[in-house]
């Protein structure tokens, strides 16, 4: 320990010996921090006191965090599965720190962090489950998206605590991220999709739900939350997404949109529907399960899409999941499509003239993309291979 001056030592002894407050003590520390020789302290009972676990734990609730309380107010989205994961990612990853008080969290305590999570094995749950049914754990090197998506789930909250007053301490700007490489995404050809989509599947309506995004390029929640009503004569109209939290939603974006779909397609959807159990009762869901607010599907479309593949001797396509079926349906549109066209179909919301263009656009637009979409999906819908088919 270094020796201490005259004045160091009569300092110390005065706030030891002396009556001292806790308005002198704050005085002390701003004193200290604007020489620069103390980066953070937290007085008792101060807003930056509170354990970071705890704060961390009530940031990321749904119920009570003040920052989805303060998203939903302005009109900005967030999910109730997008608060579950960042929770259970600092309960996971950031335990270490859980005792600490916010106020004493520094950017190095986040870049030492993220440092180990991007060159030490962690722990990671996996589908595997145990003689008890618990998941099982296992430690593996971390995806840089996924390590980056954990340093976010604590700095996003600690940003927060910087702007209400909790820490004085900045610890989340000049914090250098890991590279992302985008994963390259297999797109079946259109050859391999109609040997697919040619076959039975072990589940119908899995190959149905497939054949859907197959032909319009929807996500597995905007199919998810088709009903009835959302079936026009030669278009499907995207109004909702299905999340299991959330339950229904917009659909990504936020904004709905209407895609051409051949017309096979929509009379198998029209039969789906027709087997609801509430057809007669409701708008049914198109996909729907033994519950008549929630409809069917998900997962299990994932993995009859898996066993199917494998049936149809298609070794090179083990890769692809449901979400594949919007790359397929995109890169197929795109060789015979104006790029601000496809987006009327897509939902995506890249191109800076998108909003202008989506004001103007016409109903011989819309008929363009039908004419190119049957042309190239028809094929896929072969009657008679379907029991919603009218030959089927």
């Amino acid at each position: 320990m270094m020796e201490l001056s005259a004045t160091e030592k009569a300092a110390v002894e005065g706030i030891l010996l002396g009556d001292v407050g806790i308005a002198g003590a704050e005085a002390i520390v701003r004193a200290l921090k604007m020489r620069g020789l103390l980066v953070g302290a937290v007085l008792p009972k101060s807003p930056g006191a509170e354990k970071t676990g705890h704060f961390l734990d009530r940031f990321w609730d749904w119920r009570h965090s003040p920052y989805v309380r303060e998203k939903l107010a302005v009109g900005q989205s967030i999910h109730k599965r997008y608060v579950e994961i960042m929770k259970a990612r600092c309960r996971l990853y950031w335990r270490h720190i859980s005792d600490i008080p916010v106020g004493e969290i520094t950017v190095k305590d986040i870049r030492a962090h993220l440092c180990r999570l991007a060159t030490l094995p962690q722990l990671v749950i996996t589908s595997k489950k145990d003689a008890d049914g618990k998941r099982i754990y296992e430690r593996r090197m971390l995806k840089a998206e996924t390590v980056n998506q954990i340093v976010r789930a604590a700095t996003c909250a600690l940003r927060w605590a910087y702007n209400n007053g909790l820490t004085s301490n900045d610890c989340f700007s000049g914090i250098r991220y890991c590279h992302v490489t985008p994963e390259k995404r297999h797109v079946m050809t259109m050859s391999q999709a109609a040997k697919l989509f040619s076959i039975p599947w072990d589940d119908d309506e899995s190959k149905l739900a497939n054949l859907t995004s197959a032909c319009t390029g929807m996500r597995m929640g905007e199919v998810q939350a088709l009903h009835l009503s959302d079936l026009g004569d030669d278009r499907i109209f995207v109004r909702h997404s299905w999340a299991r939290l959330d339950g229904l939603k917009c659909p990504k974006n936020g904004s709905c949109r209407e895609i051409m779909t051949p017309k096979p397609l929509i009379s198998m959807l029209r039969r789906k529907a027709e087997k609801n159990p509430w057809f007669n009762e409701c708008d049914p869901y198109i996909f729907w399960s033994p519950s008549k607010n929630k409809p069917g599907g998900g997962q299990k479309w994932n993995k009859s899409l898996k066993k199917s593949i494998l049936k149809a001797g298609l070794d090179d396509c083990g890769t692809v999941t449901f979400h594949c079926w919007r790359h397929f349906f995109t890169t197929n549109m795109a060789d015979n499509i104006d790029e601000r066209k496809l987006q009327l179909e897509t939902g995506h919301k890249s191109l800076d003239m998108l909003e202008h263009y989506a004001a103007h656009r016409s109903e011989e637009a819309m008929e363009e993309l039908g004419l190119v979409s049957n042309k190239l999906f028809g094929r896929l819908v072969i009657p008679g291979l379907s029991p919603f088919s009218k030959n089927g």
